[in-house]
């Protein structure tokens, strides 16, 4: 009797003993379970990349089949699945939790779990196996860590929208079109974009880490005392400069107008400070105020003289005792000075005509021969003929062009020819053939134009500083019409010195022979239009 009670009581205690082991196993599998759960939400990354791990873990705690978790959308009620164990089709989107709470409900073997309710709400859905409920234990574990996962998730969520504003700001400045430079404490350059790297023809490799001073040799340009960087200013006294205009050095060691804006950055500390400039290329901008300005002068000078000496001619009519041959002379002069103001208006509608719309050149056969001829009647009526000498040769092939447009371009030349030209002195005209297009030069005896200038010449408004000191009036625009005539017809227009070493200038340009059938180009006498670019 003795003996039984006594195993009795031996296996009443194994009892208690395997029950508080398997209690305590249960704790530390739970526990072991919030680690995992702890260690999944502290490893980051994305909304997706979170959700998928922790759903393979729950799935497991819970001793489900499979599972599915859908997240709250930023600022809208609507949830979208993030994850899935699933392999049956389910819903991508749920109005809201309510409806994604109705369909688990309605959803066979399915439990739904509310994780958040707060922004971002998580619906968790678990499906149990056919031969066996889901774990509660695990479940448990689930519904205890769910303040952890929710702050995990908008832990998630802010990284996303900051990783995406990151990349959209490094997308701005990248495609930005003005150079963007940042600089430490040091003033040295720990970022720059890739219009910056195009204005200053450098690599950004070769920027980083040098001093802003090197990177703009704004020093050597304007001559910056090293007290004057901007960037300097702003990262001491953490005053904004909203604009700024200076000079750097750009490609092929030019220099370069700009203008800036500089601002600091947030500290992080005694040496996080940094400094951002914005840096737009204004060359243009002022080449074309410095253009108006030429005009304005250019102008109103060639507008007052020739309206002062018709106003004069006109009170000298007023005269009562003028002579008629005085007073056919005075008239004479008027007629003089309105063709040179017609000259003038001319040029000036020219010059806005080519600039507001594609000139559209209607191409034609056309013999250079007959151009020139055309031009030596024109002399003949100013009685300048004897200067013209053309050495062009009679048999060159026809030409496809428009000459009504041409014909104007020998006349601006000639005339320029002439009337920078002494006296007696002749002009002439050669011509040679190179491969399909027709080369003309434009020889003259004139004072010439100097060497730095021949480029600017073909400018509007423009002219060589030799001839702006002498008398002779102008207005520099013959040869930026003609230029754009003659790049209308797909040539060039050039203007270089006399190959002969003499003095003067030659003027070359080049006109497109007429293109047989079979080339590309229309039967004889059917015009063919172009169209000139526009810079």
């Amino acid at each position: 009797m003795i003996e039984v009670d006594l195993r009795a009581q031996i296996a009443a205690l194994e009892r208690e003993s395997r029950q508080a082991f398997d209690e305590a196993q249960r704790e530390a599998d739970a526990l072991f379970a919030q680690y995992q759960l702890s260690q999944l939400i502290a490893s980051g990354g994305s909304p997706a990349e979170l959700g998928a791990a922790v759903l393979v873990e729950l799935t497991r705690l819970a001793a489900a089949a499979r599972g599915a978790l859908w997240l709250g959308a930023p600022d809208e009620p609507e949830l979208r699945l993030i994850a899935t164990t699933a392999s049956i089709v389910i819903p991508t989107r749920h109005a809201d939790l309510a409806a994604g709470r109705a369909w688990c409900a309605e959803t066979p073997d399915c439990t739904g779990l509310v994780l958040g309710e707060e922004p971002p709400v998580t619906l968790l859905a678990l499906w149990s196996t056919p031969d066996a409920p889901l774990d509660g234990e695990g479940l448990r574990i689930a519904q205890l860590s769910r303040h952890e996962l929710v702050v995990a998730f908008r832990g998630a969520r802010l990284r996303e929208t900051l990783d995406r504003e990151r990349t959209e700001l490094s997308e701005i400045v990248e495609g930005a079109t003005d150079l963007i430079m940042q600089v430490d404490a040091d003033l040295r350059v720990v970022r720059l974009n890739a219009a910056g790297e195009r204005l200053l023809d450098r690599s950004r490799a070769d920027a980083l880490g040098r001093t802003c001073a090197e990177v703009l040799s704004c020093r050597e340009v304007v001559g910056h005392a090293e007290d004057a960087c901007p960037f300097a200013a702003v990262i001491a006294d953490g005053q904004p400069i909203s604009y700024r205009e200076t000079s750097i050095r750009g490609a092929g060691g030019l220099p370069v107008r700009v203008a800036g804006s500089y601002t600091r950055a947030a500290a992080e500390g005694s040496r996080g400070v940094r400094a951002t400039s914005i840096l737009r290329d204004i060359s243009a901008q002022r080449a074309l105020e410095e253009l108006r300005e030429g005009f304005v002068v250019t102008v109103s000078h060639e507008l007052r003289t020739p309206l002062a000496l018709v106003r004069g001619y006109a009170e000298t009519l007023l005269h009562p005792k003028l002579s008629p041959p005085d007073q056919l002379r005075t008239i004479e002069r008027i007629l003089a000075v309105s063709e040179r103001l017609t000259n003038l208006v001319n040029q000036i509608l020219d010059v806005a005509y080519l600039n507001a719309d594609p000139l559209v050149v209607e191409r034609a056969p056309t013999s250079f021969g007959s151009l020139v001829a055309q031009l030596r009647g024109y002399l003949v009526l100013a009685g300048m003929d004897h200067r013209l000498i053309n050495e062009a040769p009679a048999d060159l092939p026809p030409l496809g062009v428009d000459a009504g447009r041409i014909g104007r371009v020998l006349e601006n030349l000639v005339d320029n020819a002439l009337k920078y030209a002494p006296p007696d002195s002749s002009v002439v005209i050669r011509a040679e053939s190179v491969g399909d297009w027709l080369a003309v030069h434009v020889d003259d005896d004139g004072i010439g134009i100097p060497e730095s200038e021949r480029a600017l010449v073909l400018e509007p408004f423009h002219r060589a500083w030799n001839v702006r000191e002498s008398a002779t009036p102008g207005t520099g625009l013959g040869l930026y019409i003609c230029r754009r005539l003659i790049e209308a017809h797909g040539g060039q227009l050039r203007v270089e010195a006399r190959p002969d070493g003499k003095p003067g200038t030659r003027v070359t340009f080049t006109l497109p022979f007429l293109r047989q059938r079979g080339t590309g180009a229309s039967k004889a006498g059917e015009p063919l239009t172009g169209t000139i670019a526009h810079g």
